[in-house]
């Protein structure tokens, strides 16, 4: 579980319930005809934009903010890819086959390569293909959930129109008047919080798995690449621990 997602929705929400709750309108809050337009119409024009392989893994990758799969964290790639390199120059590189069963399945794919002979370039190419096709998968459900924050204030602000039609319409009947208000309003809020509480954060946490997964299978080329030419331990260690620190100054 994801802690930062749970304590950052509990947090939000908890302020927009006490402001709420301060100014006695917790009753206001529930509206179907808004609720429908702005979930129903951010869906819809997002379905129009993204392809239905795209959509649908959204409701998987939106599970996965709160419950992400697990990443093998930097350090201690470093100290499996370390450890191997010192199996291989120990005992050569055909040690790999047995050494990495229970591994990564990327790292096992280029052991595959390896013991197959082929050449570095070869390698190399094969495994930055695969990083660039998993980052082209990821960025496209990112970027339907980024287009999907863009699309729900809009929707509100539908509503608000909508509203506000209705105001014209009923003012000589107060009562309707106050009802279409209602509608302007809530649909503006619902427009806002499905683009703040749920499509933005979803698609910036999405960002930073894929990241974080990233990092992982460019220490693990660079330890096959290591492997395929039985550099040592230490040699391959100060190339990993370079490659993070470049990383994190990226980011920054």
């Amino acid at each position: 579980m994801d802690l930062s997602t749970i304590l950052g929705l509990l947090l939000g929400v908890g302020c927009v319930w006490y402001s709420m709750a301060a100014g006695d309108i917790m009753g206001l809050l529930w509206d179907k005809p808004s609720f429908i337009l702005v979930v129903g119409g951010t869906i819809a024009s997002t379905l129009m934009t993204f392809p239905l392989d795209v959509m649908k893994d959204t409701p998987r990758s939106l599970f996965l903010t709160f419950f992400p799969q697990k990443i093998t964290k930097p350090r201690a790639v470093i100290e499996r890819l370390c450890e191997l390199a010192g199996s291989v120059k120990s005992k050569g590189v055909d040690s790999l086959a047995e050494d990495t069963v229970k591994d990564d399945k990327f790292l096992k794919a280029g052991v595959k390569l390896i013991l197959s002979e082929w050449d570095e370039d070869a390698i190399k190419e094969t495994m930055e293909k695969d990083m660039e096709f998993m980052m082209e998968r990821h960025q496209q459900v990112q970027k339907a959930f980024a287009a999907a924050g863009g699309y729900g204030p809009v929707y509100g602000l539908l509503g608000t129109l909508i509203g506000i039609l209705g105001v014209l319409r009923y003012l000589d009947s107060p009562k309707a008047m106050g009802a279409a208000m209602t509608v302007a309003i809530v649909t503006t809020f619902y427009g806002i919080f499905v683009a703040n509480f749920i499509a933005l954060p979803t698609a910036g946490k999405l960002e930073n798995y894929s990241n974080k997964e990233l990092l992982g299978k460019q220490l693990i080329l660079l330890g096959l690449l290591a492997f395929k030419k039985e550099e040592p331990p230490l040699v391959l260690r100060r190339k990993l621990e370079k490659h993070v620190a470049a990383h994190l100054r990226k980011e920054e």
